[in-house]
């Protein structure tokens, strides 16, 4: 097994120390650190990003060819990370040797005591995408504005052990919300300040996913839905997000995931409170917004692009979610362009 030791005496070491380690460069921009996996050890890339909130945001798409260990150690920094897998399969553990393997769809919600090790093993030949956010909790505490012993206590012993004086090690599994989120955050096309605010802001939107879940006790709270039925739903929301322009009716989807239509529509308004027709509605409204702030599509190509019945029904749904007509924000778009 290769294993790599990282010592990270600041929260912005993780990248470039790994990438020393690995014998490799990385990329830095506005505070995102990048590094690919050198082909001769795997493939993919390690991105994170520290805001000056506490909050790390961290993405893992990568795969090894032997079996590799990761041991992160803080000697300054006491963080509490919360780890989403998203796909393949993670051994999460502290040095003691206590851990759990993390698949799709499950969470663990880590913090060693002080001083601590945590180790993230990841198995030879096995595509793994993990998405986690480490919250450093004395920063994090100071960035308030308000006292953090006014919190709930469940939530006050998660934030509040800034000397580490408590081992926390709890799983469970999370919803398709922290999913889309993270989705989100993973299919970003925004580039330099709009990309880094892009991030912060989901950044804290998986922190809220996280914290409506939590429950006091010893196991985060599972989801009410069925886990069969949950990787249903991820398969219909997986195919509207990858066919936009062409999702297919209620009736297709529901064959594709895998349950009849009701089920459907009950699980999409139990997890996002509308109808599955509305949902994809609201992903294409997202989509179009992001379009037109790039500037390089005109209304009738995004109309075109995200399978819009017509122009003036788009600009009609449009300008009730945004508040704007979709010409005007392309408008705006290009003079402040102009203006620079």
């Amino acid at each position: 097994m290769n294993t790599y030791h990282l010592r990270l005496n600041d929260v912005e070491d993780f990248v470039p120390q790994l990438a020393e380690k690995l014998g490799i460069g990385f990329k830095s921009n506005l505070g995102e650190f990048t590094v690919n996996i050198p082909l001769d050890l795997g493939s993919g890339k390690v991105s994170c990003i520290n805001f000056p909130n506490g909050i790390g945001l961290y993405s893992f798409n990568l795969k090894f060819d032997e079996d590799t260990c990761l041991r992160i150690y803080h000697p300054s920094v006491n963080p509490i990370r919360f780890i989403y897998c998203v796909e393949g399969a993670l051994n999460a553990y502290f040095k003691d040797e206590k851990g759990c393997e993390l698949k799709n769809h499950q969470h663990l919600i880590a913090a060693t005591l002080a001083n601590g090790t945590q180790c993230f093993q990841f198995n030879a030949g096995e595509r793994v995408r993990i998405c986690y956010l480490e919250i450093d909790r004395k920063k994090f505490q100071n960035y308030l504005s308000f006292d953090l012993k006014e919190i709930e206590e469940h939530y006050f012993r998660l934030f509040g052990d800034i000397n580490a004086e408590n081992e926390i090690f709890q799983t469970g599994s999370y919803g398709l919300r922290t999913m889309d989120t993270i989705r989100e955050i993973e299919d970003c096309g925004e580039e330099g300040f709009p990309r880094i605010n892009f991030l912060g802001g989901k950044a804290l939107e998986v922190l809220s996913h996280m914290l409506l879940q939590f429950r006091e006790g010893s196991e985060m709270h599972e989801p009410r839905i069925k886990k069969r039925d949950l990787r249903a739903f991820e398969r219909a929301v997986t195919h509207i997000n990858e066919n936009i322009s062409n999702t297919g009716t209620v009736q297709q989807l529901a064959k594709i995931s895998g349950i009849n239509v009701n089920k459907l529509q009950d699980g999409f308004q139990e997890v996002y409170g509308k109808t599955v027709n509305n949902y994809i509605r609201d992903v294409r409204l997202t989509r179009a917004m992001n379009m037109l702030l790039s500037g390089e599509k005109g209304v009738g190509e995004v109309v075109y692009e995200l399978g819009l019945s017509s122009r003036s029904y788009f600009s009609k749904i449009f300008k009730r979610r945004y508040g704007v007509l979709p010409k005007d924000v392309l408008n705006n778009k290009n003079l402040s362009e102009a203006s620079e």
